[in-house]
């Protein structure tokens, strides 16, 4: 756009390829998803196309404001790709920059009320309230709901009750786990710090406030406000570096990241902007003018004092080389059951050029990943003539038989002996980013039998569904697998841990009498039999959970109903007021 060049290297011409690379949720460092993603990647790359190693050159560029984990060489960050991967073809070099939307830090600090509200809030998963109302004045004139938002049947309900009992039981596990760990002499395995630090990136994008307050640049808002800024601000630097073409690769939460940022209508993106950055953009076609005077009053991200109050940014120019997205083990499904207003579909779908593409990667043993089937586009409206609207190819593959271990294992490389080496997502993406060929057709034609990476799938949900049942049966067998054993293992740190440490503390503040009339209470009343003895302590200890469960449930719907009430307020008292048209 603003800065294109046309480039030649050695006599032949240079393609520059953009890449924004989106994490999940989790702890990241600066750049360490964004390395852990591109090495895979650039693998792929010297394995395809680096018949002359020299045929592949990977370049950091280095910078003095960001540290690589704190003790390594530094990588550039602001507008600049602090990755490259050059690679040289008989006719052209192609020059891959990889950027970051790096979101990680906008998680609440760990504190002790951080982690009361972590693990109420996953005891209490069957209550939470679905959301279909949209509160920004305008929102159902310019953006519309997926097919089933807020559609959260029984069923469903009481998957999410199972879960959070699991939830609840793995805490006392980790206990005893590292309790045994402890005794022979080795670092615990999983303290639950990390358990809090890696999953509230969930809890954190459904929140209407953070504790202790947003990011300064929009300390009234929800932290999800400020991972949508962070998404739009890379967007808008790849757009006006003049690349022939440009992708966006996302991982996990990391897809309703994506989603937001593809998704936020003309009127809201520049408020995503710092100054300095919208005044880059002014003699940019990225900046264009409403016709029409709108409200600016009630918008979300606030409107900046810089931008005028019609100021728009053009999503036709914005995605002008936009060429596609892909998803892999996205919850999105999820949240347009949960918080459908916070995944809208934009009214106006068609700002993608003809050739733009959704890629949709999931593993049914994934728990998080589905098929995407909500977010299909409208077939009533028109499409321009040169444009297209994002619609999902769905793609069942098998990352992993494992369960959880499947989420993160869509990008791996393959085994040298792979028969089907070449289909693996990994090779198919690297050959999409370098040719700019349809992903679609290349997994479409990749093999598939019952041991290939790819599974049978067709353009029906009900017959995909169908032929991976066995795969999906598989992951059922093994939630029953992890909870008897967790439930076996909350049993011994009861009875191993966690009793006797209440027993003995008792004891040392001279509360031994306390402490007997605990243990009669406890388990004085359980029959001698052993066999009895561990059915009666699981009934309990299933009937406790459940009762948390309930009580946790009902908590969190009623907190976060007025909280989510009082944001209403707010925004219906700020379009009451009159704007001010400069």
């Amino acid at each position: 756009m603003g800065q294109k060049q046309s480039l030649e290297i050695q006599g032949k011409p240079v393609e520059r390829v953009g890449v924004i690379i989106v994490h999940g949720i989790g702890e990241q460092k600066r750049f360490e998803f964004l390395e852990g993603e591109t090495r895979k990647i650039v693998n792929a790359i010297i394995h395809n196309y680096g018949a002359r190693r020299r045929d592949v050159t990977p370049v950091l560029k280095t910078g003095t404001g960001d540290s690589y984990l704190g003790n390594q060489s530094s990588w550039a960050s602001g507008g600049l790709a602090p990755l490259h991967a050059m690679v040289e073809l008989p006719d052209k070099i192609v020059d891959i920059a990889f950027h970051e939307v790096w979101w990680a830090d906008i998680n609440e600090k760990l504190t002790l009320g951080k982690q009361f509200r972590f693990w109420l809030w996953g005891l209490s998963l069957p209550g939470i309230p679905t959301r279909k109302d949209r509160i920004l004045p305008g929102a159902s004139e310019r953006t519309r709901l997926p097919e089933h938002a807020g559609w959260l049947p029984w069923y469903n309900r009481w998957r999410m009750a199972f879960v959070s009992m699991l939830f609840g039981l793995s805490a006392f596990s980790i206990a005893f786990i590292n309790m045994i760990l402890k005794r022979l002499d080795f670092s615990p395995l999983l303290s639950t710090d990390v358990l809090v630090n890696y999953l509230s990136g969930v809890k954190l994008y459904g929140q209407d406030k953070r504790a202790g307050g947003s990011p300064m640049d929009g300390p009234d808002e929800p932290p999800r406000a400020a991972i949508r800024r962070r998404m739009i601000r890379v967007m808008v630097d790849v757009a006006q570096r003049g690349y022939d073409r440009w992708y966006i690769l996302a991982h996990s939460l990391g897809t309703v990241v994506a989603w937001n940022g593809l998704m936020e209508i003309e009127r809201t993106l520049p408020n995503y902007l710092d100054q300095e950055c919208w005044d880059a953009l002014a003699n940019c076609p990225l900046r264009a003018v409403n016709p029409t005077d709108f409200d600016i009053n009630a918008m979300m991200p606030n409107r900046p004092v810089w931008v005028g109050a019609r100021d728009i940014i053009s999503r036709d120019a914005l995605f002008e080389k936009f060429r596609g997205v892909l998803t892999y083990g996205s919850p999105l499904e999820r949240f347009c059951a949960l918080w459908s207003p916070m995944v809208p579909i934009n009214d106006a779908e068609d700002p993608f050029r003809v050739g733009t593409e959704w890629i949709n990667v999931y593993d049914p043993t994934d728990p998080v990943a589905t098929w995407v089937y909500d977010f299909n586009p409208k077939t009533t409206t028109p499409t321009r003539p040169g444009h297209t609207k994002l619609k999902p190819h769905n793609f069942p593959c098998r990352s992993s038989r494992i369960l959880l271990y499947s989420h993160i294992c869509y990008l791996k490389n393959p085994r040298t002996d792979a028969l089907d080496g070449k289909d693996f997502l990994v090779n198919q993406a690297a050959h999409w980013l370098i040719t700019g060929e349809s992903l679609a057709d290349s997994i479409k034609n990749a093999t598939r039998n019952q041991t290939s990476f790819w599974m049978p799938s067709s353009s029906a949900r009900q017959q995909t569904e169908w032929d991976v049942r066995w795969r999906r049966r598989l992951r059922a067998i093994q939630d029953v697998v992890v909870g008897v054993a967790l439930l076996a293992l909350t049993l011994l740190s009861l009875n191993y841990v966690i009793y006797p440490l209440a027993k003995g503390t008792l004891g040392l503040v001279g509360a031994s009498s306390v402490s007997s009339a605990l243990s009669k209470f406890l388990v004085g009343w359980l029959p001698n039999s052993m066999g009895y003895r561990v059915l009666a302590e699981t009934g309990v200890l299933l009937g406790i959970t459940a009762a948390v469960v309930a009580g946790s449930s009902w908590i969190l719907y009623v907190r976060w109903t007025k909280q989510h009430d009082r944001f209403k307020s707010h925004f219906a008292k700020q379009s009451a007021l009159t704007p001010h048209h400069p």
